[in-house]
């Protein structure tokens, strides 16, 4: 239960949690419970946060038709982990729904002053001042 129930902490980094998930699947294996390699990438991946749903797509679909590694998502992971860290880009949905946000009421303000200038003219011809 805990191992299908794992999921990721919030300020936690991928290596803790690797940990975590590694740890349990060892208790599993001490008691002769083993899963297939697919299975533990499968697990691994179900259980991050709703921030790397765009890497876990990336990586489950570019298998094709050859089975999931674990090695392979845990070196992927890993290495978008590093990129994140090295850019120094917040990638949680928070973020970017703020700096969104921020976009649009720049646009809204805009468009705002560019329909005050285009009334501004039209009531200037209207009164045939130019």
């Amino acid at each position: 239960m805990k191992l299908f129930n794992l999921k990721m902490a919030e300020s936690g980094s991928i290596a803790e949690h690797l940990n975590k998930f590694n740890t349990l699947t060892s208790q599993l294996e001490s008691v002769e419970i083993n899963f297939g390699d697919e299975i533990r990438a499968l697990a691994l991946l179900s259980s991050l946060l709703e921030a790397w749903d765009g890497l876990v797509m990336a990586v489950s679909n570019s298998c094709g038709t050859r089975a999931l590694k674990f090695d392979d998502a845990v070196g992927v992971l890993l290495s978008e982990e590093a990129r994140r860290k090295s850019s120094g880009s917040a990638e949680t949905s928070g973020s970017a729904l703020s700096v969104d946000r921020r976009g649009r009421s720049i646009n809204r303000e805009k468009k705002k002053k560019w329909q005050v200038q285009i009334h501004i003219r039209e009531n200037s011809k209207s009164r045939g001042v130019r």
